[in-house]
């Protein structure tokens, strides 16, 4: 059988589905955000209101943030910024480390 298009591949990764994507705008260009806004997003999404977020709420914040893996992000993100290994990272005192990892790590821009 001969592929004839690079999408009919069975390793093909499309661009938007790939691990290292960038949000864009609809005109292709990257979204920038500030870092106030990365840490309301995450704030936002602390839906039980307990302080720190699960993986799950993690999860929540990065679909939000236009992530095409938000389950891997929540992962690494977790294990970026939980100081404590408790399984969560604490708002008041670990989401400055979140922050950081989306920053350097997931190529989230910063304006």
């Amino acid at each position: 059988m001969r592929l004839t298009q690079l999408d009919e591949h069975p390793l093909h990764v499309p661009r938007d589905e790939h691990p290292l994507h960038v949000p864009l705008d609809n005109k292709g260009v990257k979204i920038k955000y500030s870092k106030e806004q990365l840490r309301n997003v995450f704030k936002k999404n602390d839906t039980n209101n307990d302080g720190r977020l699960s993986k799950k709420e993690l999860k929540l914040a990065f679909k939000e943030l236009d992530s095409h893996f938000p389950s891997y992000r929540a992962h690494r993100g977790l294990r970026h910024a939980d100081a404590n290994d408790d399984g969560y990272v604490d708002i008041e005192n670990e989401l400055e480390a979140l922050v950081v990892y989306v920053v350097k790590k997931c190529g989230y821009t910063i304006s």
